[in-house]
Formats: structure tokens, sequence, C-alpha cells
């Protein structure tokens, strides 16, 4: 019993001697190659374009329901104006109306205050000195064409 766990410790101290030895190995792994500034600004540009999409389909839903939300106070305030009309012009229809005009509003303030924030638009990438996108041609100053009288 003695002599297999002094066998098992030689064999476990000779494993952990030979492992610092492989891990040289390891090192020889080339790096991962990185993209030149024209590849990145153009990969940047991708992305920035869907983020960019993402924000204006949020933006086009909180105006949507902004819209949602201003039709239903005018029709609030349609709704007391007629009544006040119905009710007559006595000064218990003008405290009447201006109730229900002050409650459309506070309604109108908490729809709009339980709306999420809008988010902040994307920053479009920068372009790296010198690049110019493909097919397009750096335009210089045209050359003058003298008028003859």
């Amino acid at each position: 019993m003695l002599s297999r766990s002094r066998i098992l410790l030689v064999l476990i101290s000779a494993l952990a001697i030979s492992t610092p030895s492989t891990s040289s190995f390891a090192a020889d792994v080339t790096p991962i190659p990185t993209l030149s500034p024209a590849q990145q600004y153009e990969l940047d540009l991708i992305k920035y374009k869907i983020e960019y999409r993402i924000y204006q389909d949020a933006r086009d839903l909180r105006e949507k329901e902004l819209r949602a939300i201003a039709i239903e106070f005018n029709q609030a305030l349609r709704r007391a104006a007629e009544d006040a009309r119905n009710a007559g012009r006595g000064a218990s229809s003008k405290a009447a109306f201006a109730a229900a005009r002050a409650l459309a509003a506070a309604n109108r303030d908490k729809a709009v205050a339980e709306l999420p924030p809008l988010m902040t638009p994307p920053q479009p990438p920068v372009k790296p000195y010198g690049f110019s996108a493909k097919g397009s041609k750096s335009k210089g100053p045209s050359p003058r064409v003298d008028k003859k009288n």
C-alpha cells in the first residue's frame, strides 16, 4: 500500500514538473489580425446604420403614443366643452368645465410621464483620415471657363 502511494506521488510530481514545458507550445499561437482603419470604419458604419434604424423605430413609436395621448386629451376637452354648453352659462357649469379641463390635463401629463424616455441617437463613426467611400471620387476644384464677350 505504501509503495503504491509512493509511485503515485512520483508520477504526480513528474507530471507537475513537465507541465510548464508544455505551456511554451501555447505561446506559439499567432495573434488575431486587426482590421485596417477602412475596414473598421465600414464595420462601425454598418453597426451605426442598424442602431439608427432601431432609434428611428423607437422615435416613431413614441410619436404615435404622443399623438394618441393628444387625441384623447382633445376629445376630453370637447366632451367637457359640450357638457358645459349643454348645462348653460351658470357659474356651476363654468366650474365643472374648469375641473374637467384640469382633470384632462392631469391625465395627459400622467400619460406622457409614463412613456419611456427616448433613447439618445447613435453617433456616426468617425472616418479615418484619407478614407473615401467606394465609388466616390474626390472632388477637386472645377476648371474655370472664361466667358468671351
